[in-house]
């Protein structure tokens, strides 16, 4: 990671900006001079951060989407998790994005049985939630019994099994707690982390009264979001803001024992997409911009020092662009298939796959999509992860010829001389390809796609949709064709954190997921592989295995990889302790530590 000075140049609506500029303004013209003040004592289990910062300040994060929900065992998109996991809500062990090192969380210190079966967790004395209630082993055991829940739409409910079965979590006395696991199991301090804590205080009566999921919802009071993270939302405006404020009682004090975090207010502000976030950057009414598009970097290099602020290359994004087609071949309570039989043929013939993969010119979409700086993409792994990265996964490089081979081969042709191919039946090879229309970046990609597959006889309407409602069709209707979206990658980067993704009954299994068994031998035999993954304590053969998913899922072509960019974010230089990371989130991930310089000067709104 470097500041972008000398080097090349590189890469990655608006009603309610009127309202955010009058409740503050921009995040730099801020500043507090009140000395801060710690109405509550510090817990006696405090976890001391080697930095030293200053109390106050204001720090602005525009970004493309805002909260689905304020319930992190539900939150399964990044609207909603970065803000809740890390910022709101805390686990029981942590993971450094800039140093990929895992440290103590809630849990100041465990040990485990010579076996690996049997874990003991110490949990910090004194620590509060944010409404100043005393956090304990019985929130830890209640939130494990929610997540276990099949009733619960638990995103991370995969990722705490082995073998398929649950962990077995006891209390030991008020701040002890013991997990046996019902066989090996590797990752178990990654996994763990990824498990964020509930108040059992505030949710057990909804929970026994089978309303849990309708809990903290983005119309929920926010006194009523309780927390153990640096933060607590104070405010959220659909459409325009969400408001985080200091959490009292929070649990991390710096090197001087002054209560973190730093900042006295963080806004997500909603912006409809990357040229308004962009643009508010460029007006000095945001800190950061993350990512940077490729369009955006030059203008942004030769305004660092007018614009007070510091552009950091990051190199590959550990991030993705891909494509897939809806192979779920359920019905909707009426009866009625969520996609029409004969489109569900086409997508589920392999050589259909391989045929829209032939067809991609990615290296026409990184000249036009990326301007120029970007990494063709072939699956779910890029090159930034360097410890998972597999070399060798299939590839499906850009020959028009070999996809109308394949397509011919099918009995899809052009019957009627319009330049459309049919099927046997005279159904036109169409479909609808969608893409959050937040993202200017999958709107161009999506835009070249649509091209490459014209090129071959495929005719493809492409239609950006507003991001949830994209999400919601992917997994609550179902009722759709395919897409373009992709996967910020677990923290940390483990595949034991994305069996979601990978086994045939994750939630996240985009092209078909929640399978009750798998619905294609490649998957049966991926469901398998990921045992291996999760189960086997020697790293070495954990790769392995992994290595043979990425090549299953490369040669099935279940995703389709695209294009995707260098990653750049831009930090205004009043904001320190900033320590960019390829993991999401890149600059917000060690948000307790960041503070603000009053003496680094201040940008004007322009």
């Amino acid at each position: 990671m470097m500041p972008v000075g000398l080097l090349g140049r590189a890469r990655l609506a608006v009603p309610w900006v009127l309202a955010v500029l009058l409740a503050g303004g921009c995040g730099g013209t801020h500043v507090s001079n009140a000395k801060f003040q710690d109405p509550n004592p510090l817990p006696e289990g405090a976890m001391v951060v080697p930095v030293n910062g200053h109390h106050g300040g204001r720090l602005v994060y525009a970004t493309i989407s805002e909260p689905k929900t304020f319930n992190p065992v539900i939150a399964n998109e990044t609207s909603s998790t970065d803000v809740l996991d890390g910022p709101v809500y805390s686990g029981l062990v942590e993971f450094d994005n800039g140093t990929q090192q895992l440290k103590p969380g809630l849990a100041e210190s465990w040990e485990t049985s010579p076996d690996g079966r049997v874990w003991t967790f110490h949990l910090r004395k004194g620590v509060r939630w944010s409404d100043g209630e005393p956090f304990d082993v019985d929130d830890v055991i209640f939130t494990s019994k929610v997540v276990y829940d099949e009733k619960i739409n638990a995103a991370v409910r995969e990722l705490i099994k082995a073998e398929g079965k649950p962990w077995q979590w006891e209390k030991v006395d008020s701040l002890t707690l013991r997990i046996t696991l019902p066989a090996p199991f590797g990752p178990v301090l990654e996994v763990i982390g990824s498990v964020y804590i509930v108040p059992r205080h505030k949710l057990e009566t909804a929970y026994n009264e089978g309303r849990f999921e309708q809990m903290l919802g983005v119309n929920t009071p926010p006194d009523s979001i309780v927390g153990t993270g640096p933060y607590r939302v104070t405010e959220f405006r659909p459409g325009e803001s969400c408001t985080l404020k200091r959490n009292p009682h929070y649990w991390k004090v710096d090197q001087n024992h002054q209560r973190l975090p730093y900042f006295d207010t963080v806004v997500f502000v909603a912006c409809p997409d990357y040229n308004a976030s962009y643009l508010k950057f460029q007006s000095g009414d945001s800190d950061i911009q993350d990512p940077v598009r490729p369009e955006d970097a030059p203008a942004l290099q030769d305004d660092q020092k007018k614009g007070n602020f510091t552009l950091y290359d990051l190199g590959p994004d550990i991030a993705t662009n891909f494509l897939w087609f809806n192979l779920n071949p359920g019905k909707d309570k009426g009866g009625k298939p969520f996609l029409e039989p004969y489109k569900l043929a086409w997508f589920k013939d392999v050589r259909f796959r391989r045929a829209a993969s032939y067809a991609m010119d990615r290296a026409g979409m990184i000249k036009t999509a990326l301007q120029g700086r970007g990494y063709p993409q072939y699956g779910l792994i890029t090159t930034a992860n360097k410890r998972w990265y597999d070399p060798n996964v299939p590839r499906f490089d850009y020959d028009p010829e070999k996809a109308k081979a394949l397509l011919d081969e099918m009995g899809l042709k052009d019957r009627n001389g319009d330049g459309i191919r049919e099927d046997a039946a005279g159904h036109k090879v169409e479909f609808v390809l969608y893409t959050n229309s937040e993202n200017t970046i999958r709107k161009n990609l999506g835009q070249v796609a649509k091209d490459c597959f014209a090129k071959v006889g495929i005719s493809c309407i492409f239609q950006p949709i507003e991001f949830n409602t994209l999400i919601s069709h992917i997994r609550d209707d179902h009722k759709y064709d395919s897409a373009i979206l992709g996967l910020t990658g677990g923290v940390p980067p483990d595949p034991a954190l994305s069996q979601n993704v990978y086994r045939s009954s994750g939630l996240t299994h985009q092209w078909w997921p929640q399978q009750k068994t798998p619905g294609t031998p490649a998957e049966a035999q991926i469901d398998k592989l990921m045992d291996a993954v999760v189960q086997e304590p020697d790293t070495s053969k954990r790769r392995e295995a992994f290595n043979k998913v990425q090549e299953i899922i490369g040669d099935q072509e279940f995703i389709v990889g695209l294009a995707r960019e260098p990653l750049l974010v831009a930090v205004r230089n009043r904001v320190k302790g900033v320590r960019p990371s390829v993991l999401r989130l890149h600059v917000m991930y060690n948000l307790e530590e960041l503070y603000e310089d009053k003496g680094a000067g201040q940008v004007a709104s322009r």
